[in-house]
Protein backbone atom coordinates (compact mmCIF):
# COMPACT_ATOMS: atom_id res chain seq x y z
CA UNK A 1 0.00 0.00 0.00
CA UNK A 2 1.80 3.08 -1.04
CA UNK A 3 2.38 6.29 1.49
CA UNK A 4 1.12 9.50 0.95
CA UNK A 5 4.08 11.23 -1.40
CA UNK A 6 4.84 15.02 0.00
CA UNK A 7 6.48 15.54 -2.90
CA UNK A 8 4.03 15.58 -5.44
CA UNK A 9 2.71 18.34 -7.46
CA UNK A 10 2.26 20.29 -10.76
CA UNK A 11 2.98 23.16 -12.31
CA UNK A 12 0.62 23.10 -14.70
CA UNK A 13 -2.58 26.03 -15.10
CA UNK A 14 -5.07 24.21 -15.52
CA UNK A 15 -4.25 21.83 -12.44
CA UNK A 16 -4.24 24.60 -10.02
CA UNK A 17 -7.35 26.28 -11.48
CA UNK A 18 -9.54 22.91 -11.48
CA UNK A 19 -7.55 22.81 -7.65
CA UNK A 20 -9.26 25.91 -7.00
CA UNK A 21 -12.78 25.38 -8.32
CA UNK A 22 -12.65 21.97 -6.26
CA UNK A 23 -11.49 24.29 -3.08
CA UNK A 24 -14.62 26.39 -3.40
CA UNK A 25 -17.03 23.86 -3.73
CA UNK A 26 -16.21 21.49 -0.97
CA UNK A 27 -16.05 24.97 1.52
CA UNK A 28 -12.09 24.90 2.42
CA UNK A 29 -11.64 28.34 2.90
CA UNK A 30 -7.58 29.03 3.50
CA UNK A 31 -4.19 28.79 1.50
CA UNK A 32 -2.93 25.94 3.32
CA UNK A 33 -5.82 24.19 2.71
CA UNK A 34 -5.80 24.43 -1.20
CA UNK A 35 -1.70 23.39 -0.86
CA UNK A 36 -2.92 19.94 1.12
CA UNK A 37 -5.97 19.28 -1.73
CA UNK A 38 -3.70 19.85 -4.28
CA UNK A 39 -1.06 17.09 -2.84
CA UNK A 40 -4.23 14.87 -2.19
CA UNK A 41 -5.25 15.09 -5.72
CA UNK A 42 -2.10 14.45 -6.84
CA UNK A 43 -1.47 11.32 -4.98
CA UNK A 44 -5.19 10.15 -5.75
CA UNK A 45 -4.92 10.30 -9.45
CA UNK A 46 -1.51 8.73 -9.70
CA UNK A 47 -2.60 5.90 -6.86
CA UNK A 48 -6.54 5.33 -8.82
CA UNK A 49 -8.57 3.44 -7.22
CA UNK A 50 -5.38 1.75 -4.44
CA UNK A 51 -5.43 2.49 -0.69
CA UNK A 52 -3.20 5.28 0.27
CA UNK A 53 -1.58 5.64 4.18
CA UNK A 54 -2.09 8.71 4.77
CA UNK A 55 -0.89 11.17 7.83
CA UNK A 56 -3.54 12.06 10.42
CA UNK A 57 -1.79 14.07 12.94
CA UNK A 58 -1.92 17.40 14.87
CA UNK A 59 1.80 17.79 14.98
CA UNK A 60 4.15 18.37 12.17
CA UNK A 61 3.78 15.48 9.13
CA UNK A 62 7.43 15.63 8.62
CA UNK A 63 11.07 17.34 8.66
CA UNK A 64 11.30 20.52 6.69
CA UNK A 65 13.20 18.35 3.98
CA UNK A 66 10.35 15.90 4.25
CA UNK A 67 7.72 18.37 3.38
CA UNK A 68 9.03 20.98 1.01
CA UNK A 69 5.29 22.31 0.62
CA UNK A 70 5.26 22.84 4.21
CA UNK A 71 2.05 20.82 4.44
CA UNK A 72 0.21 21.59 7.56
CA UNK A 73 -1.41 18.37 9.47
CA UNK A 74 -4.71 20.69 10.32
CA UNK A 75 -4.75 21.60 6.63
CA UNK A 76 -4.15 17.54 5.66
CA UNK A 77 -7.16 16.53 7.97
CA UNK A 78 -9.42 18.82 6.70
CA UNK A 79 -9.04 18.21 2.67
CA UNK A 80 -9.22 15.02 3.78
CA UNK A 81 -12.62 15.25 5.86
CA UNK A 82 -13.97 17.82 3.06
CA UNK A 83 -13.13 15.38 0.39
CA UNK A 84 -14.48 12.51 2.24
CA UNK A 85 -18.26 14.70 2.94
CA UNK A 86 -18.44 15.36 -0.66
CA UNK A 87 -17.99 12.23 -1.72
CA UNK A 88 -14.95 12.11 -4.01
CA UNK A 89 -12.60 9.83 -1.38
CA UNK A 90 -13.21 6.91 1.11
CA UNK A 91 -11.33 7.67 4.16
CA UNK A 92 -10.61 5.27 7.08
CA UNK A 93 -9.49 7.04 10.38
CA UNK A 94 -6.85 4.97 11.73
CA UNK A 95 -6.24 4.25 15.43
CA UNK A 96 -2.87 4.72 16.81
CA UNK A 97 -3.60 2.23 20.23
CA UNK A 98 -4.67 -0.47 17.31
CA UNK A 99 -1.65 0.46 14.91
CA UNK A 100 -3.89 1.21 12.37
CA UNK A 101 -3.18 4.04 9.94
CA UNK A 102 -5.44 6.18 8.28
CA UNK A 103 -6.54 5.11 4.23
CA UNK A 104 -7.78 7.28 1.46
CA UNK A 105 -9.04 5.86 -1.66
CA UNK A 106 -10.37 7.45 -4.82
CA UNK A 107 -14.49 6.92 -5.75
CA UNK A 108 -15.78 7.13 -9.13
CA UNK A 109 -16.87 10.34 -8.75
CA UNK A 110 -13.36 11.62 -8.03
CA UNK A 111 -12.48 9.46 -11.25
CA UNK A 112 -14.92 11.17 -13.01
CA UNK A 113 -14.02 14.60 -12.34
CA UNK A 114 -10.31 13.78 -12.72
CA UNK A 115 -11.89 13.08 -16.56
CA UNK A 116 -14.24 16.52 -16.64
CA UNK A 117 -10.76 18.56 -15.88
CA UNK A 118 -8.66 16.24 -17.78
CA UNK A 119 -5.88 15.69 -15.69
CA UNK A 120 -3.60 12.89 -16.44
CA UNK A 121 -0.74 11.26 -14.62
CA UNK A 122 2.00 13.31 -16.73
CA UNK A 123 0.47 16.12 -15.49
CA UNK A 124 1.87 15.56 -12.19
CA UNK A 125 5.97 15.34 -11.07
CA UNK A 126 7.81 14.61 -8.16
CA UNK A 127 9.79 17.52 -6.99
CA UNK A 128 12.30 18.47 -4.80
CA UNK A 129 12.60 14.61 -3.84
CA UNK A 130 14.03 14.37 -0.33
CA UNK A 131 16.70 11.51 -1.43
CA UNK A 132 19.03 11.20 1.71
CA UNK A 133 16.71 10.65 4.85
CA UNK A 134 17.64 10.38 8.24
CA UNK A 135 15.96 9.17 11.48
CA UNK A 136 16.21 8.65 15.06
CA UNK A 137 17.51 5.13 16.16
CA UNK A 138 14.98 4.22 18.41
CA UNK A 139 11.36 5.30 15.99
CA UNK A 140 11.34 3.99 12.40
CA UNK A 141 9.04 6.53 11.99
CA UNK A 142 10.14 9.67 13.10
CA UNK A 143 12.73 11.76 10.65
CA UNK A 144 14.86 14.73 11.27
CA UNK A 145 16.52 17.62 9.44
CA UNK A 146 20.29 18.05 8.96
CA UNK A 147 22.95 19.59 7.87
CA UNK A 148 24.26 19.10 4.36
CA UNK A 149 27.50 17.60 4.41
CA UNK A 150 30.16 16.80 1.03
CA UNK A 151 28.65 13.46 1.12
CA UNK A 152 25.13 14.18 1.51
CA UNK A 153 25.57 16.51 -1.27
CA UNK A 154 27.43 14.00 -3.62
CA UNK A 155 24.59 11.27 -2.66
CA UNK A 156 21.92 13.40 -2.87
CA UNK A 157 22.62 14.14 -6.76
CA UNK A 158 23.45 10.39 -7.68
CA UNK A 159 19.78 9.21 -6.18
CA UNK A 160 18.32 12.23 -8.48
CA UNK A 161 20.01 10.55 -11.29
CA UNK A 162 19.06 7.04 -10.28
CA UNK A 163 15.42 7.90 -10.36
CA UNK A 164 15.30 10.01 -12.96
CA UNK A 165 16.23 6.65 -14.68
CA UNK A 166 14.06 4.48 -13.22
CA UNK A 167 10.96 7.87 -14.34
CA UNK A 168 11.85 7.02 -18.00
CA UNK A 169 11.38 3.93 -18.00
CA UNK A 170 8.21 1.29 -17.43
CA UNK A 171 7.98 -0.01 -14.16
CA UNK A 172 4.71 -2.95 -13.98
CA UNK A 173 3.85 -5.36 -12.32
CA UNK A 174 1.52 -7.96 -14.09
CA UNK A 175 -1.42 -10.50 -11.95
CA UNK A 176 -1.17 -14.28 -12.20
CA UNK A 177 -3.01 -13.81 -15.50
CA UNK A 178 -0.34 -11.95 -17.07
CA UNK A 179 -2.37 -8.47 -16.48
CA UNK A 180 -1.02 -5.67 -15.94
CA UNK A 181 -1.98 -5.33 -11.85
CA UNK A 182 0.43 -1.95 -11.01
CA UNK A 183 2.38 0.18 -12.15
CA UNK A 184 5.13 1.99 -10.51
CA UNK A 185 6.30 6.18 -11.50
CA UNK A 186 6.99 9.38 -10.05
CA UNK A 187 9.81 7.88 -7.88
CA UNK A 188 11.83 9.60 -5.83
CA UNK A 189 14.37 7.08 -4.61
CA UNK A 190 16.01 7.49 -0.71
CA UNK A 191 18.54 5.95 1.28
CA UNK A 192 18.07 5.73 4.57
CA UNK A 193 20.21 6.26 7.11
CA UNK A 194 19.96 6.39 10.85
CA UNK A 195 21.04 8.77 13.65
CA UNK A 196 23.04 7.58 16.61
CA UNK A 197 23.57 9.65 19.36
CA UNK A 198 27.29 9.39 19.04
CA UNK A 199 28.75 9.01 16.14
CA UNK A 200 32.48 9.31 14.71
CA UNK A 201 33.29 12.87 13.17
CA UNK A 202 31.61 13.36 9.69
CA UNK A 203 29.80 10.24 10.18
CA UNK A 204 26.38 11.25 9.86
CA UNK A 205 25.26 8.90 7.12
CA UNK A 206 27.21 5.95 8.26
CA UNK A 207 24.49 3.51 9.86
CA UNK A 208 21.65 2.18 7.62
CA UNK A 209 21.10 3.70 4.30
CA UNK A 210 19.39 1.19 2.62
CA UNK A 211 16.93 1.65 -0.39
CA UNK A 212 13.56 0.86 -0.14
CA UNK A 213 11.35 1.36 -3.60
CA UNK A 214 7.98 0.00 -3.36
CA UNK A 215 8.56 -3.30 -5.05
CA UNK A 216 10.36 -3.80 -1.57
CA UNK A 217 7.34 -4.97 -0.36
CA UNK A 218 6.12 -7.67 -2.67
CA UNK A 219 7.18 -11.52 -2.04
CA UNK A 220 9.79 -13.05 -3.92
CA UNK A 221 7.00 -14.52 -6.17
CA UNK A 222 5.34 -11.30 -6.80
CA UNK A 223 8.27 -9.86 -8.00
CA UNK A 224 9.07 -12.83 -10.55
CA UNK A 225 6.52 -10.58 -12.62
CA UNK A 226 7.75 -7.48 -12.80
CA UNK A 227 8.58 -6.35 -15.96
CA UNK A 228 10.64 -2.90 -17.25
CA UNK A 229 9.84 -1.66 -21.01
CA UNK A 230 7.47 -4.37 -21.34
CA UNK A 231 10.41 -6.99 -21.18
CA UNK A 232 10.93 -9.95 -18.21
CA UNK A 233 12.78 -9.31 -15.70
CA UNK A 234 15.83 -11.31 -13.45
CA UNK A 235 16.67 -11.00 -9.65
CA UNK A 236 19.69 -11.85 -8.44
CA UNK A 237 21.54 -11.55 -5.31
CA UNK A 238 24.92 -10.55 -3.93
CA UNK A 239 26.38 -13.91 -2.62
CA UNK A 240 26.74 -13.75 1.60
CA UNK A 241 26.23 -9.95 0.61
CA UNK A 242 26.40 -8.63 4.49
CA UNK A 243 29.38 -10.83 5.29
CA UNK A 244 31.01 -10.39 2.03
CA UNK A 245 30.92 -6.29 2.91
CA UNK A 246 32.81 -6.66 6.12
CA UNK A 247 35.30 -8.90 3.98
CA UNK A 248 35.25 -5.71 1.52
CA UNK A 249 35.71 -3.17 4.12
CA UNK A 250 38.22 -4.82 6.08
CA UNK A 251 40.16 -6.90 3.85
CA UNK A 252 39.27 -5.10 0.60
CA UNK A 253 38.01 -8.00 -1.06
CA UNK A 254 35.19 -11.06 -0.68
CA UNK A 255 36.13 -14.01 1.22
CA UNK A 256 37.98 -16.37 -1.65
CA UNK A 257 37.68 -20.14 0.71
CA UNK A 258 34.70 -21.28 -0.45
CA UNK A 259 30.88 -20.95 0.63
CA UNK A 260 31.60 -18.58 4.11
CA UNK A 261 28.44 -20.05 5.53
CA UNK A 262 30.14 -23.94 5.03
CA UNK A 263 30.53 -24.75 8.74
CA UNK A 264 31.80 -28.35 9.66
CA UNK A 265 30.87 -29.27 13.80
CA UNK A 266 31.85 -33.18 15.02
CA UNK A 267 32.12 -33.85 11.29
CA UNK A 268 28.68 -33.00 9.95
CA UNK A 269 27.63 -29.78 8.41
CA UNK A 270 25.31 -27.38 10.10
CA UNK A 271 22.05 -26.47 8.77
CA UNK A 272 23.16 -23.03 6.54
CA UNK A 273 20.12 -21.21 7.21
CA UNK A 274 21.41 -21.46 10.92
CA UNK A 275 24.57 -20.31 10.65
CA UNK A 276 23.73 -17.27 8.31
CA UNK A 277 21.28 -16.38 10.83
CA UNK A 278 23.71 -16.47 13.72
CA UNK A 279 26.01 -14.86 11.81
CA UNK A 280 23.58 -11.79 10.78
CA UNK A 281 22.09 -11.20 14.54
CA UNK A 282 25.64 -11.29 15.92
CA UNK A 283 25.98 -8.07 13.95
CA UNK A 284 24.01 -6.48 15.77
CA UNK A 285 23.91 -8.55 19.43
CA UNK A 286 26.48 -7.91 21.96
CA UNK A 287 26.49 -11.46 23.67
CA UNK A 288 26.29 -15.01 22.25
CA UNK A 289 23.66 -15.54 24.87
CA UNK A 290 21.60 -12.59 23.39
CA UNK A 291 22.73 -13.99 19.81
CA UNK A 292 20.73 -17.26 19.96
CA UNK A 293 17.74 -15.66 21.42
CA UNK A 294 17.17 -13.34 18.45
CA UNK A 295 17.34 -16.05 16.44
CA UNK A 296 14.93 -18.22 17.97
CA UNK A 297 12.54 -14.93 18.07
CA UNK A 298 13.15 -15.01 14.03
CA UNK A 299 12.40 -18.82 13.51
CA UNK A 300 8.74 -17.88 15.50
CA UNK A 301 7.91 -14.94 13.96
CA UNK A 302 8.67 -15.82 10.64
CA UNK A 303 6.53 -19.51 11.45
CA UNK A 304 3.82 -17.02 12.94
CA UNK A 305 2.83 -15.12 10.00
CA UNK A 306 0.25 -15.30 7.62
CA UNK A 307 2.16 -16.21 4.52
CA UNK A 308 4.63 -18.74 6.38
CA UNK A 309 5.79 -21.25 4.30
CA UNK A 310 6.60 -25.18 4.93
CA UNK A 311 10.07 -24.48 4.53
CA UNK A 312 9.43 -21.68 7.98
CA UNK A 313 8.24 -24.70 9.45
CA UNK A 314 10.95 -26.95 8.65
CA UNK A 315 13.35 -24.56 9.47
CA UNK A 316 12.43 -23.79 13.16
CA UNK A 317 12.34 -27.64 13.75
CA UNK A 318 16.03 -27.81 12.56
CA UNK A 319 16.90 -24.90 15.08
CA UNK A 320 15.23 -26.38 18.25
CA UNK A 321 16.33 -30.14 17.16
CA UNK A 322 20.17 -29.06 16.37
CA UNK A 323 20.80 -26.63 19.23
CA UNK A 324 19.58 -29.80 21.50
CA UNK A 325 22.66 -31.40 20.12
CA UNK A 326 25.29 -28.40 19.26
CA UNK A 327 25.11 -25.42 21.67
CA UNK A 328 24.62 -22.27 19.80
CA UNK A 329 27.77 -20.96 21.58
CA UNK A 330 29.65 -23.44 20.32
CA UNK A 331 28.37 -22.10 16.53
CA UNK A 332 29.35 -19.49 16.95
CA UNK A 333 32.62 -19.93 18.52
CA UNK A 334 33.57 -22.04 15.25
CA UNK A 335 31.90 -19.57 13.05
CA UNK A 336 33.88 -16.62 14.63
CA UNK A 337 37.17 -18.63 13.88
CA UNK A 338 36.47 -19.55 10.23
CA UNK A 339 35.92 -16.01 9.76
CA UNK A 340 38.74 -14.35 11.90
CA UNK A 341 39.73 -12.01 9.52
CA UNK A 342 36.25 -10.07 10.42
CA UNK A 343 36.08 -11.39 13.45
CA UNK A 344 36.39 -8.07 15.44
CA UNK A 345 33.12 -6.78 13.78
CA UNK A 346 30.71 -9.15 15.56
CA UNK A 347 29.09 -8.97 18.72
CA UNK A 348 29.61 -4.92 19.21
CA UNK A 349 25.95 -3.91 19.35
CA UNK A 350 23.38 -2.04 17.17
CA UNK A 351 25.23 0.76 16.33
CA UNK A 352 28.17 -1.07 14.91
CA UNK A 353 25.36 -3.64 13.28
CA UNK A 354 23.69 -0.37 11.75
CA UNK A 355 27.25 0.62 10.20
CA UNK A 356 27.73 -3.03 8.34
CA UNK A 357 24.42 -2.73 7.14
CA UNK A 358 25.95 0.63 5.41
CA UNK A 359 28.91 -1.36 4.32
CA UNK A 360 26.57 -3.49 2.29
CA UNK A 361 24.08 -0.44 1.22
CA UNK A 362 27.21 1.41 0.00
CA UNK A 363 28.34 -1.69 -2.42
CA UNK A 364 24.90 -2.06 -3.48
CA UNK A 365 24.76 1.39 -4.64
CA UNK A 366 28.51 1.21 -6.07
CA UNK A 367 26.43 -1.41 -8.63
CA UNK A 368 23.83 1.31 -9.09
CA UNK A 369 25.84 3.79 -9.95
CA UNK A 370 27.26 2.06 -13.00
CA UNK A 371 24.23 0.83 -14.00
CA UNK A 372 22.31 4.21 -14.45
CA UNK A 373 26.10 4.89 -16.19
CA UNK A 374 24.46 2.33 -18.57
CA UNK A 375 20.92 3.51 -18.54
CA UNK A 376 19.84 0.16 -16.70
CA UNK A 377 16.88 0.88 -15.03
CA UNK A 378 17.53 -1.17 -11.76
CA UNK A 379 15.08 -2.24 -8.85
CA UNK A 380 16.81 -3.23 -5.53
CA UNK A 381 15.43 -5.22 -2.67
CA UNK A 382 18.07 -4.72 -0.11
CA UNK A 383 21.24 -7.03 -0.79
CA UNK A 384 19.38 -8.09 -4.85
CA UNK A 385 18.97 -6.52 -8.06
CA UNK A 386 16.34 -6.51 -10.85
CA UNK A 387 17.08 -5.85 -14.32
CA UNK A 388 15.50 -6.96 -17.33
CA UNK A 389 16.69 -10.70 -18.27
CA UNK A 390 18.94 -9.08 -21.42
CA UNK A 391 21.02 -7.19 -19.10
CA UNK A 392 22.01 -10.56 -16.71
CA UNK A 393 25.69 -10.59 -18.17
CA UNK A 394 26.58 -7.17 -17.11
CA UNK A 395 25.10 -7.10 -13.73
CA UNK A 396 26.95 -10.06 -13.20
CA UNK A 397 29.98 -8.75 -14.11
CA UNK A 398 29.54 -5.53 -12.76
CA UNK A 399 28.58 -7.72 -9.38
CA UNK A 400 32.05 -9.68 -9.90
CA UNK A 401 33.53 -6.36 -10.59
CA UNK A 402 32.63 -3.59 -8.58
CA UNK A 403 34.28 -3.01 -4.70
CA UNK A 404 33.36 -0.67 -2.09
CA UNK A 405 34.35 3.00 -1.90
CA UNK A 406 34.95 4.99 1.06
CA UNK A 407 32.87 7.99 -0.54
CA UNK A 408 32.95 9.81 2.54
CA UNK A 409 36.72 10.10 3.21
CA UNK A 410 37.08 8.79 6.02
CA UNK A 411 39.44 6.79 8.24
CA UNK A 412 39.29 3.35 9.93
CA UNK A 413 36.21 4.46 12.31
CA UNK A 414 36.36 3.18 15.73
CA UNK A 415 32.66 3.13 17.80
Amino acid sequence: MPKLNLFLSSNNDHIDHSCELLRKHIGLVRKEQTKALKLLLCNLKIHTNKEIFAPRRTQAISTRRGNPLSIGARSLNSSQDALHKHGFIALEVGEWLANKHTTIISTPKLHDWFDEHHWTNDDIDAFNGQHVTLRLNEDTRSDVDYEDTKYSKWLNTNLASYSKVLNNATIQLLDEDGRVSKQYSKHTISRKFIKHNHHPANGEFLFGGRMSGPWVSLTSKERKRIIINGEPTIEIDRPASHLNAMYEVITGAPYKDGYPYDLIINSSLVPKHIVKNLSAFMQGAKSTAGTAIRVGNHYKREVGKKDSKEQDKLNQRQWLSYKKRVNSSTIIDEFLKKHSAVKGSYLRGKQYGDMIQCWEADIVFEIVLELVKRDIPVLTVYDSFIVQQRHEEILIKLMNEVKFVNRRELGRVVI
